[in-house]
């Protein structure tokens, strides 16, 4: 018969458990705001580059669907939130600093897809994805750009790893790491071998980047949260 320690130790489990999984649906929907919110920008900078007329009707219904996914996503984070709160749970020192770089990292960048694309600042006279394709970007964004990247992310990586994360993140990092790795020493040189045979189109290096990072993310989260 299971004594009152090995109960107790079972509850915690799966109040943990839960706890985690409501962190996880708290970044997912935040994404998923974010990648709305990037839609809802790129619909209106389109509009813009055919003439910036009224809408119409199936302009304002298409809106008011990004808007209803916003809010049931908003809804949603609410929802999780409130259960966290209430569970009782405490977060630690390091999971509550943890929690607040996710979000400011998710709400910063949804500040500057919304500002570039606003500004028509990554927007040719056609396009609202130009960081994303082979056209030229303008110099000063791309000398942003590339600061962010490959001076502030490094030095915001080793904050990350130094003083934010436990044990158990840590871990779940590094086996992400290893299964993106090796998908992408897979699928990189197979694509590669393909495209030579003429089967497939030019391998994409921001199409493997892309997917090496959903590939980590997705194996972060499962480990972590899962």
């Amino acid at each position: 018969m299971m004594n009152l320690t090995e109960a107790a130790m079972t509850d915690d489990d799966g109040v943990g458990q839960s706890h985690g999984r409501r962190i996880m649906w708290i970044i997912l929907a935040s994404l998923g705001i974010v990648m709305v919110a990037g839609a809802i920008m790129g619909f209106l900078a389109e509009h813009r580059a055919q003439g910036d007329g009224p809408l119409g009707t199936g302009g304002i219904l298409v809106i008011l669907v990004f808007a209803a996914l916003i809010a049931g996503l908003s809804f949603s984070i609410w929802i999780n939130g409130r259960k966290i709160k209430s569970s009782g749970e405490p977060l630690t020192k390091k999971e509550r600093l943890n929690r607040n770089i996710l979000i400011a990292s998710v709400s910063i960048g949804a500040a500057f897809g919304v500002f570039f694309v606003a500004t028509g600042t990554l927007s040719t006279s056609s396009s609202a994805a130009v960081a994303f394709e082979g056209d030229t970007l303008e110099p000063s964004l791309a000398l942003f750009l590339a600061f962010i990247w490959g001076v502030a992310m490094p030095i915001f990586s080793w904050f990350w790893h130094k003083r934010v994360i436990d044990e158990q993140e840590a871990s779940a990092t590094r086996d992400g790491g290893y299964y993106a790795a090796y998908a992408l020493l897979v699928g990189a040189p197979t694509w590669w071998l393909l495209w030579r045979g003429g089967l497939v189109p030019e391998p994409d290096g921001v199409a493997i980047f892309m997917l090496f990072s959903l590939i980590w993310s997705a194996v972060w989260l499962w480990k972590k949260y899962g």
